[in-house]
């Protein structure tokens, strides 16, 4: 068995699993829980063949899979790198089943079962466990207030679960329109932005469950901006000025203390284009983000701000969602 002074890497020439397998799955591991984050510079292929004393090719030949499936990416000249992609993000999501896991392999330890022991009982449960229950889908809705706002939350909704989710409309559901309420109270979870779960508590049945979920900007805009120098001047646009505000608000929440933020609405571009000639960054709502590269002088310095769910708010959902599957 060898252990890499690099990365927290155990290879067990012993284990009934091909030293690739573990490798890769360790590597993925390392990247899930954040050991190793987005930007993250990796052993190169014979630094981590001398450590874990193996062939180089099979590292070279995990380093290949992994960057073509999306967990790393190679940069010419400069190295591998942890990717900034959503397969990492979706992958770092899943932190509350590393935990489970991790728990129940320290219960698995105190009956002296063996790793692969471990390994082998867990996928003999779920396997089992398949084929006794037939899984119904939940039925679930999302609300969101501002129709142009509900689009960006509702597609990181989408992105975090499985589930086939429908979206609502605030303004629908406090003027009592029947469709909407019908689709509401026929729900068996309804997800919501936060600010808004006391709202819509107020509406559902009395036995529903609402779960508020909190939003920030995606790792590739959180990345871009911290790179730029302090006092950069960005403009911040939504296609309502309060949108706009929303976005600027979390950009100021992911440390962009060094920076001038400016938030305005597409109407204020539009009646005065030499605005886009004042800032060194353009970060563009997805619902404006197309006008504006059209419009600009300069269409390389317009980005596409994209929310995702944060941490803690993915990793809650999910938990309720397999608790609720397990009561249905």
């Amino acid at each position: 068995m060898s252990v890499s002074k690099l990365l927290p890497i155990i290879i067990d020439t012993h284990a009934p699993f091909p030293i690739a397998t573990q490798l890769s799955g360790q590597i993925k591991l390392l990247i899930g829980t954040q050991y190793l984050k987005p930007g993250d510079s990796l052993p190169t292929v014979i630094q981590l063949a001398e450590y874990l004393n193996i062939n180089h090719n099979t590292i070279a030949l995990v380093y290949s899979e992994l960057i073509e499936t999306g967990y790393l990416i190679a940069k010419r000249g400069r190295g591998t790198f942890v990717a900034e992609s959503e397969l990492v993000q979706k992958s770092i999501s899943r932190d509350s089943l590393y935990q489970v896991l991790e728990q129940a392999f320290l219960i698995a330890t105190q009956m002296e079962l063996s790793p692969f022991d471990f390994g082998l009982t867990a996928y003999t449960v779920a396997v089992s466990s398949n084929e006794r229950k037939q899984v119904i889908p939940l039925k679930l809705a999302f609300v969101e207030s501002l129709q142009s706002e509900a689009d960006l939350y509702f597609h990181s909704v989408q992105a975090e679960i499985s589930n086939p989710v429908s979206l609502l409309y605030l303004e629908d559901l406090q003027t009592r329109q029947a469709v909407a309420l019908r689709e509401l109270h026929t729900c068996d979870l309804v997800i919501t932005n936060s600010q808004y779960a006391w709202n819509v508590t107020q509406m559902t049945a009395s036995k529903q469950e609402v779960i508020g979920v909190n939003f920030e900007p995606d790792l590739p805009i959180i990345t871009h901006i911290s790179t730029l120098n302090r006092g950069s001047k960005i403009l911040v646009i939504g296609q309502k000025l309060g949108e706009g505000k929303n976005m600027k608000q979390m950009l100021e929440k992911c440390g962009s203390s060094h920076l001038n933020l400016q938030s305005f609405g597409l109407e204020s571009v539009q009646s005065d284009f030499n605005l886009l000639n004042k800032f060194d960054l353009i970060c563009a709502s997805q619902s404006a983000y197309d006008y504006i590269r059209e419009v600009s002088p300069q269409p390389e310095k317009v980005v596409s701000f994209k929310f995702i769910i944060n941490r803690a708010s993915a990793s809650v959902l999910k938990t309720r969602l397999v608790a609720i599957q397990m009561k249905e």
